[in-house]
């Protein structure tokens, strides 16, 4: 790995800088139980009483009466049982939104259907519109064993109309507004390598139409440079993709949406076919030329591979992390119960063990993406791998576009509730033009804390507040999980 070393010095102190809460978060996991047992049955320090409760305080204050009353009168559960249908609970209907101000303002629509058609298959119909006329529709239907053979099939179908869309220039954060309809179809098939079906292979192919477009409003910037040429990338202009793909997936975990135990690993590969784009005319965006744009003599065919791996570590003598009805109604109650002494009661050394680390789980994924160019400079401006809140980097609400990317990301969840977990996270990514020139001057850190509502076997949403550094605040209300 390249360090650079004519800023080693600010290197260095923007590291530890950025490790900090890591370090802190693994301290009070790896040597607050052996403490607490050295110091049980001690008085109260001057530092839990001065430092540690007037800080508790503040910070549950603000959400004390919403969860409260959220907790106490059981609104989850409700909700949960309000969305559920059907026999057994199969049908599942909930609505989404995004009630951020601006165009990204949407309400939407989930439906999910298990054994809809057959045994073991899978439905999920999504569609969102957005406050400036954008519309998002997404169809899934996956089927276990069709046939009575040991495979999965699964078909997806999106559709999105984004006239606020934009393509970033690779190693950058410098956006250019790219309205942009884009319609994809997606086929897969897998099969277990093991009598266990932890270890499955997946064959998928994929086929996408781009329809992108100048913006609207005149006085957005249009790119027209050759860092990022107009010809070569296939800005402003339609064009199709098809996809052939490779993924390798090891799973053992104990529950999807709510594991305790257990890894997952995913390791793929995909070579993207991209023709020869729609063309553009000058007279389009530059009043002063005319005629078409010449046709690029590059090849826009790129590889894009990826590797995740996800860890999860479990602490406490239940059996399992998921809380029981009857444990769910104890928990409300010391939620519903906490005041401000009991804050301070909690974070004792001596309840240490009882309270932080009892039944929790510490979350660990390593994330890389790579896109190689079959011809440097040809591969479309979609191509490249993005770092953004969804990465996850949720202290930013923008994102860089990059050939590679890496990111090491950290959590300790806890349960408040049968179907609610509390978060504390914190993560890291860096990204580089070339896997070999990955530098510390590109080291970026966030970290924040929130909330995710889920059930074992489905994904509800999560409310979550992110920090980079002491610098912005970013607010994710979003029904995607965490990680991949």
């Amino acid at each position: 790995m390249y360090l650079g070393h004519r800023n080693m010095g600010s290197n260095a102190r923007n590291l530890q800088r950025s490790i900090r809460p890591l370090v802190l978060l693994l301290f009070l996991l790896l040597f607050q139980p052996a403490f607490a047992e050295e110091t049980a049955g001690e008085d109260d320090s001057w530092l839990y009483a001065h430092i540690l409760q007037p800080v508790l305080n503040a910070a549950v204050y603000p959400l004390s009466a919403p969860v409260r009353y959220a907790l106490n009168n059981g609104v989850v559960e409700k909700s949960v049982e309000l969305m559920s249908f059907g026999e057994d609970k199969k049908i599942f209907v909930y609505p989404t939104m995004n009630l951020k101000p601006g165009t990204q303002t949407q309400l939407g629509m989930t439906y999910r259907h298990r054994s809809i058609l057959f045994n073991r298959d899978y439905l999920v119909l999504q569609g969102s519109r957005y406050a400036n006329g954008d519309l998002y529709l997404s169809d899934r239907y996956t089927k276990q064993e069709p046939f009575g053979l040991p495979l999965f099939v699964g078909f997806r179908y999106k559709l999105y109309w984004d006239s606020d869309a934009n393509f970033i220039i690779p190693g950058t954060k410098e956006a250019f507004i790219q309205p942009d309809s884009t319609m994809s179809f997606q086929w897969r098939i897998g099969a277990p390598l093991t009598k266990s079906k932890k270890l499955n292979l997946e064959l998928s192919t994929s086929l996408m139409f781009i329809d992108a477009d100048l913006p609207d409003n005149s006085k957005d910037s249009i790119l027209n440079d050759a860092v990022f040429s107009i010809a070569d990338r296939g800005l402003y202009q339609s064009s199709k993709q098809y996809s052939v793909a490779l993924s390798l997936v090891y799973d053992d975990l104990d529950f999807p949406y709510a594991p305790s135990k257990g890894d997952r690993v995913i390791l793929s590969g995909e070579y993207n076919f991209a023709p020869e784009y729609g063309g553009i005319r000058y007279d389009s965006f530059d009043s002063q030329r005319s005629g078409k744009v010449p046709k690029s003599d590059k090849s826009h065919d790129y590889i894009y591979n990826s590797l995740i791996w996800q860890h999860y570590f479990y602490f406490g003598k239940a059996e399992q992390y998921i809380l029981s009805a009857r444990e769910a109604r104890q928990s409300r109650k010391f939620y519903t119960d906490f005041s401000w002494n009991e804050a301070l009661r909690v974070w004792r050394p001596e309840n240490i063990r009882e309270t932080l680390l009892e039944r929790r789980v510490v979350a660990l994924q390593f994330r890389m993406e790579n896109m190689w160019e079959m011809d440097k400079g040809g591969a479309p401006f979609n191509a490249f791998p993005t770092m953004n809140g969804r990465y996850p980097m949720r202290g930013y609400g923008d994102e860089w576009s990059a050939y590679h990317i890496m990111g090491l990301s950290a959590e300790y969840r806890w349960p408040i509730d049968r179907f609610v977990d509390g978060v504390l996270f914190d993560e890291y990514a860096m990204h580089a033009e070339k896997v070999k020139e990955f530098s510390f001057d590109r080291f970026y850190n966030s970290w924040g804390l929130g909330i995710r509502v889920r059930m074992p076997e489905l994904y509800l949403f999560r409310a979550q507040v992110g920090f980079h550094g002491l610098h912005g605040v970013n607010l994710i209300l979003t029904i995607d999980p965490e990680f991949k």
